[in-house]
């Protein structure tokens, strides 16, 4: 196979349509009109082959010449005999009785050998000198070489019975046919290698008439390129430059009747335009749906109706944005049309375009073989999308992007993005049928915008659409947001696609494409912003705490929680049901923690705070109170006075994950914390008293006469660093003498200890505890026994109940444990004597 030819394809003007041609100027013999496709089995036809007999005709074959591209077997760019037709055929001014076929698609006349070789279209294209009275119905490089005839041959054709160039005469006389056709052959498309399989069909009508049948084939990789036409002389042909035709499609080539009317002009406007009209408008077209066009024929003025005018027309849609009526490029496949006596000169066409293009115009060409008038619409006019597909989306709730679809529509439903942050709202355009339309390189715009979420009170926020930028029929804006919580539902539209048609009646509606509305959300604040109150822990013990008693709050903390977008405005429809922040939620619940700067503690109440809506996008989170015992300074080995320095922190975050991000007026995060586990920052103390000592309660031995009242030494210490001495800052601590004060001795209940307001049994008188301080004054209890009477001698012992008061208990029996209470013996009827003697012996 040569390939000599090749370069001059670009020379050639191709147009994607079913049947759109371009001619040099030459004389025109023949009319053509688009005909009924009628396919007639060739199956018994006699079937050309490199010899006779067998699967093929018994008496002509390929044979070929010098001038072809090959040699048989191989049947790329060959010829045949010269076949008998079984009657006369006139082409041209000639009768003719016989034909030869030419392998690519064509048949000679006049026992004409010319062969040729080469790529399909420049291989003898028409006009051509050595191919006067031929006719080309398709001139691809077409190869039947069948596959088993041909040793290593890559190809399609491997049966006779799917893949063959036949020929036959049907019919009888005054109406006989000649048939040829070429059925599942493949077009070459490199040495010993073919692919595609197409189906056409040449029939000579006795009557001087011919038909070009195209059936449904597989195209080739050179479909696009092929001449179709006809030849009587270098001066009279006609050719077009373009593919293979739609499928199943036929054409029927006739020398026309001189009474034709020719018209010197045509116009196209809606079919619905007053009969009379030789003008009208074209209004707004949907893209994937037909219509129909009325299209008239007229004088040069086109002031009158061309009434008689008979014949075919290339009626075709054009892109009319820039150039004349004669180069505006194609849209889509051309429609032929045959115009009729009954029509009238105006005759409705259906139209039917799936892109999508803002200035479309109407070219109608009169013949469509070798036009001679070409005119276009004096209207031009919009095909728009049918809709807009919208969907709001984001990569995360802070970023735009695809990766999730923001259409959560309830208080609990997700994706959740940010409000205030960055989202995508991607419109695509399809036509009526659900396509995209890729020419679609509109700007839509929002629509009305409305809330869905809350359901009732919404305040609406501020939404933009943001900017958008458009590719292949998505127009994508990456710059859409919205201010508020909730959800909202909106729509997009574009009004300007159109916009050629403003001044042709169409309506804006008409012009109009829209988005169904789409619902977007569900948002959430983008931070909360927090602000602390003061709070203040009241002293276990007026100036001071003993280290393991109880503290309150005098000042219960409390945190006032604002949502707000990402302009930092408040997000005020967060409140109700989309009031997320749920302190006792197992996965996002809020636990204060409390730390002291030196010291273990034990903590007695950390239940979740109290949240408080106050329905505005604000709130508070209420810790604890003031009537609660909230921690103790955990009790160890005895230890110097300190301060207190305690803090209490909680993490915020509600059920969306939205956590804090602004502390008091600064930036800040969790954990959110009320004061500093530091020297001098912690919580703070009533009066600022943060001291806090480690004490125990003391009761000492005493003794003394029957007759007086005998004191007991019990005072509350405090461990100075060094030693204990007496708490003199102790007026707090409250004992009873009913249930903190046990006595007992062996003359009262059998030795069973009683409570400290028993009158105690000393020889035949009693003793009654009396505790004079209550709460202690200046650490002292002013605890004393009343005198028993003379002669009423004996012992009480005394000890205390501290089980209320651990913080005073003391490791008295000094197993390392500081889980004592103090103990003491009250005895009457011995004295102490004199505290300036030294010693006293008694002689008898």
């Amino acid at each position: 196979m040569l390939l000599t030819f090749r370069q001059r394809q670009a020379l050639e003007l191709f147009f994607l349509l079913i049947w759109s041609f371009s001619y040099p100027a030459h004389a025109g013999t023949y009319a053509v009109i688009p005909y009924t496709f009628s396919w007639i089995d060739a199956g018994s036809h006699s079937k050309l082959g490199p010899t006779t007999g067998g699967l093929y005709s018994a008496t002509y074959k390929f044979t070929g010449n010098s001038g072809c591209g090959s040699s048989v077997p191989i049947l790329d760019d060959i010829i045949s005999d010269d076949i008998p037709l079984g009657f006369s055929f006139r082409f041209g001014a000639i009768d003719f009785t016989s034909l030869r076929v030419m392998s690519n698609g064509r048949i000679q006349f006049n026992n004409n050998a010319t062969c040729g070789f080469g790529s399909p279209v420049t291989q003898l294209p028409y006009p051509n000198a050595g191919l006067d009275y031929s006719m080309r119905i398709y001139g691809n490089d077409l190869d039947p070489t069948l596959k088993s005839e041909v040793s290593g041959y890559s190809t399609s054709c491997i049966s006779r019975a799917s893949c063959y160039v036949s020929y036959a005469t049907a019919g009888s006389a005054p109406d006989r046919q000649f048939v040829v056709t070429w059925y599942h052959v493949p077009e070459w498309t490199s040495t010993n290698s073919a692919s595609g399989a197409y189906d056409l069909q040449l029939i000579l009508q006795e009557n001087g008439e011919f038909i070009y049948q195209f059936g449904s084939s597989v195209r080739g990789p050179a479909a696009a390129l092929a001449q179709i036409g006809w030849q009587i002389s270098t001066s009279d042909y006609a050719v077009s430059s373009v593919g293979f035709p739609t499928d199943n499609s036929a054409f029927k080539f006739y020398i026309p009747g001189s009474s034709t009317t020719v018209p010197g002009k045509f116009n196209a406007f809606d079919s619905t335009t007053a009969a009379a009209d030789n003008t009208g408008y074209i209004k707004t077209k949907i893209a994937g749906s037909s219509f129909t066009l009325d299209v008239v024929a007229t004088n040069s003025t086109g002031a009158t109706r061309t009434t008689g005018f008979t014949g075919g027309v290339a009626i075709e849609l054009v892109d009319a944005s820039s150039g004349s009526c004669s180069t505006y490029p194609t849209i889509g496949n051309a429609a032929i049309v045959n115009f009729t006596s009954a029509d009238a000169g105006r005759k409705t066409v259906a139209f039917s375009e799936s892109n999508v293009w803002q200035n479309v115009r109407i070219r109608i060409k009169y013949p469509f073989f070798s036009p001679s008038v070409i005119a276009c619409s004096t209207d031009n006019f919009a095909i728009r999308p049918y809709e807009l597909m919208a969907v709001a989306s984001d990569s995360n709730w802070t970023s735009a992007g695809t990766s999730r679809t923001l259409n959560a529509a309830t208080a609990s439903a997700t994706p959740t993005h940010k409000a205030g942050q960055p989202f995508t709202i991607t419109a695509t355009a399809k036509n009526a049928v659900g396509a995209v339309t890729s020419r679609y390189n509109g700007t839509p715009s929002a629509g009305t915008v409305n809330c869905v979420l809350p359901a009732t009170g919404c305040v609406m926020g501020t939404f933009s659409a943001g900017g958008f930028s458009n590719s292949a029929g998505v127009a994508t804006s990456t710059t859409a947001s919205y201010s508020e919580v909730g959800a909202i539902s909106s729509s997009v539209s574009d009004a300007n696609f159109a916009a050629v048609d403003t001044a042709d009646g169409s309506t804006l509606a008409e012009r109009t494409v829209s988005s169904a509305i789409f619902t977007i959300g569900r948002f959430v604040p983008d931070y909360f912003d927090v602000t602390l109150n003061t709070p203040v822990f009241s002293p276990g013990c007026g100036h001071f705490t003993y280290i393991g008693q109880p503290i309150k709050y005098a000042t219960q903390p409390v945190a006032e929680v604002t949502a707000k977008n990402a302009a930092a405005v408040i997000s005020v429809n967060y409140t109700g049901s989309l009031w997320k922040i749920s302190p006792s939620n197992l996965s996002y619940g809020i636990t204060p923690s409390y730390a002291e700067a030196s010291q273990s503690l034990t903590v007695l109440n950390n239940s979740v705070p109290i949240a408080t809506d106050n329905g505005n996008g604000t709130g508070s989170l209420s810790f604890a109170d003031t009537t609660s015992n909230i921690l103790a300074i955990a009790r160890g080995n005895p230890v110097a006075p300190l301060n207190a320095e305690i803090a209490l922190s909680f993490n915020l975050q509600d059920t969306d994950a939205v956590q804090v991000a602004r502390i008091n007026g600064v930036a800040g995060s969790n954990p959110v914390k009320f004061g500093a586990a530091s020297a001098g920052n912690g919580i703070a103390f009533s009066g600022g008293n943060k001291t806090q000592r480690w004490g125990r309660l003391t009761l000492s031995n005493a003794h003394g006469s029957e007759l007086t009242t005998l004191p007991v030494p019990l005072f509350s210490e405090y461990f100075n660093g060094t030693a204990f001495v007496t708490n003199t800052a102790d007026n707090c601590t409250s004992l009873s003498s009913s249930t903190q004060l046990k006595l007992s001795n062996s003359n009262t209940s059998g030795g069973a200890l009683q409570a400290g307001t028993t009158a105690m049994t000393i020889g035949s008188g009693t003793s009654t505890a009396i505790l004079a301080n209550t709460p202690l004054l200046a650490g002292n209890g002013g605890l004393s026994f009343s005198a028993p009477g003379a002669g009423n001698t004996g012992n009480i012992d005394v000890s205390a109940d501290l089980s209320s008061l651990p913080w005073l208990l003391f490791d008295w029996d000094h197993d390392n444990a500081h889980d004592d209470a103090p103990t003491a013996k009250a005895t009457f009827g011995i004295y102490k004597g004199n505290s300036r003697q030294i010693y006293l012996r008694e002689v008898y």
